[in-house]
């Protein structure tokens, strides 16, 4: 049949095609309603995929089955799989990041363990716990313990750029590659997504482990672009661990124009709590390249500092929290919810993104209704504009309420910091948005020791003393309500 036939056949029946089209269209929302009815996490959510599949059902339908599933596939079945032919591997992923789930492992007396207990993840300690404030003092303390390496070099980070940073980190990992130094690194594909084969190339060329998390991997996963795995951390050597806010990228450097700085910090840890890091990137490695990690140290013996440390008794409790759309529960939300319960006195939260699930939001209300300090501490410019834009309603809904929100000025407030009285302080990749809280894999670390807690209320006091606190934002024009508006609605999938 030739073009001109063809078009004759259409024209002839356009009628019955269109008909027949728009009435499959119809059956395959209907279907698609009826499975977010079903399987859609928050009413909240539902409502919002069902508005958009009545009214742009085109442009909604492909947008559903990509974006909207909340559970990531086969990531604990891979970590089963390690079980069945790496044993000890599985041992040590399971006994460094879980303890049994509703029992009680802890006397429940300080913050630290109701958090430990909550998140059914084991109480440890670290022996050395630095802060590291902003670009300079995380990118130095990263590139001089990396130069320190001598046996292995575990990296994973969120975003690696192949910019001026991104090629220093590069050219150190080379580096100790060639002296014999075994190295392995993870991105995401999405976050990395502008990284140069030409980049990556020359680390695998040097003998550097490269992979890509690669959440697409299995046929279930094929078309889910909405999992990231957004966790920053290096484990050196087994002994050291690095995590925090920061990506590889020279943005987060900062500049001499303090309106473009880049505010974020970040924990170098040393001691018990390094393990836990590196078992979280133990699983996550052996999804992303199905490999086992043969030279993992997973004892303390081998670094004589360490064992004065502890020795000593001097060690600090620390947590390490590991949270992902993996969970059976939702941890992360429930890992801001039980800070907020612990609380007795004060609670102090840094995010960038602003739009909570209802559990946060009602923990909030009621750690401010027993007379905490609660406040909130954003950034007062856009970098995700829908999400910049939903911000202001819950904004407004925690002035409401007393619980003040202060935005911050002096540039690009990035950090995700939580301080709970004098007794717990938590950093790490988690925002309180909803991404974080269950679309994203994510880690937090925990410590309690009162000499860190004093330098972070100090760091915090003076970020607030640089942001303004809001009295709820008026916004002026109807087009800027709208987009707001709209933006909450599209809160559950941002």
């Amino acid at each position: 049949m030739n073009d001109l036939n063809i078009i004759i056949f259409l024209s002839e029946h356009w009628l019955i095609i269109s008909s027949a089209a728009t009435a499959m269209l119809m059956v395959m929302v209907a279907c698609t309603i009826s499975h977010a009815l079903v399987n859609v996490r928050t009413s909240q959510a539902t409502v919002a995929w069902t508005v958009g599949l009545i009214s742009l059902p085109i442009i909604t339908l492909p947008l559903y089955w990509v974006l909207a599933r909340n559970k990531f596939h086969g990531y604990r079945e891979v970590i089963r799989e390690v079980e069945s032919r790496q044993s000890e591997s599985a041992f040590h992923i399971q006994t460094e990041l879980r303890t049994e789930s509703y029992k009680r492992s802890t006397t429940l007396t300080t913050a630290i363990e109701q958090i430990a207990d909550v998140m059914d993840t084991p109480l440890s300690s670290a022996t050395e716990c630095d802060l590291l404030i902003d670009g300079k003092a995380f990118f130095e303390c990263l590139f001089a313990e990396i130069a320190k390496a001598t046996e292995y070099i575990y990296v994973e980070f969120f975003i690696i750029r192949d910019d001026e940073l991104g090629n220093q980190l590069a050219q150190c990992l080379i580096e100790r590659a060639h002296s014999g130094v075994k190295v392995r690194m993870l991105y995401d594909e999405v976050g990395s997504i502008r990284l140069s084969k030409s980049y990556l190339q020359r680390l695998a060329e040097a003998g550097v482990e490269v992979h890509r998390f690669n959440t697409r991997q299995g046929w279930v996963n094929r078309f889910q672009i909405n999992f990231r795995n957004h966790r920053k951390m290096v484990v050196i050597d087994g002994n050291t661990a690095i995590i925090g806010g920061l990506n590889i990228g020279t943005e987060y450097l900062g500049s001499t124009d303090r309106s473009s700085q880049w505010r974020d910090t970040g924990l170098k840890v040393t001691g018990p709590i390094t393990h836990k890091v590196q078992a979280v990137f133990a699983g996550d490695y052996f999804w992303a390249a199905r490999e086992n990690l043969p030279e993992a140290n997973w004892s303390l013996t081998g670094n004589p500092s360490t064992n004065q440390s502890l020795e000593s008794g001097q060690e600090m409790n620390a947590i390490c929290c590991a949270t992902g759309p993996a969970d059976h529960r939702p941890r992360a939300s429930m890992m801001y919810s039980s800070l907020a319960n612990a609380a007795d006195s004060r609670l102090w939260i840094c995010t960038p993104y602003l739009v909570p699930d209802e559990a946060s939001i009602v923990a909030l209300h009621m750690a401010k209704a027993r007379g905490v300090d609660v406040r909130l501490l954003i950034p007062d410019r856009a970098d995700h504009l829908l999400v910049y834009l939903a911000g202001f309603h819950y904004e407004n809904e925690f002035t409401e309420a007393c619980i003040p929100v202060y935005r911050y000025h002096a540039g690009f407030m990035h950090q995700k910091c939580v301080l709970v009285d004098d007794q717990l302080a938590m950093i790490g990749s988690t925002n309180l948005d909803n991404r974080s809280l269950h679309l994203n894999f994510e880690i937090m670390l925990g410590v309690s020791d009162p000499d860190i807690l004093q330098q972070i209320e100090a760091m915090l006091t003076r970020d607030f003393s640089l942001a303004s606190q809001q009295s709820g934002q008026k916004l002026r024009w109807w087009y800027e309500r709208l987009g707001t508006a709209v933006a909450r609605l599209s809160s559950p999938i941002l």
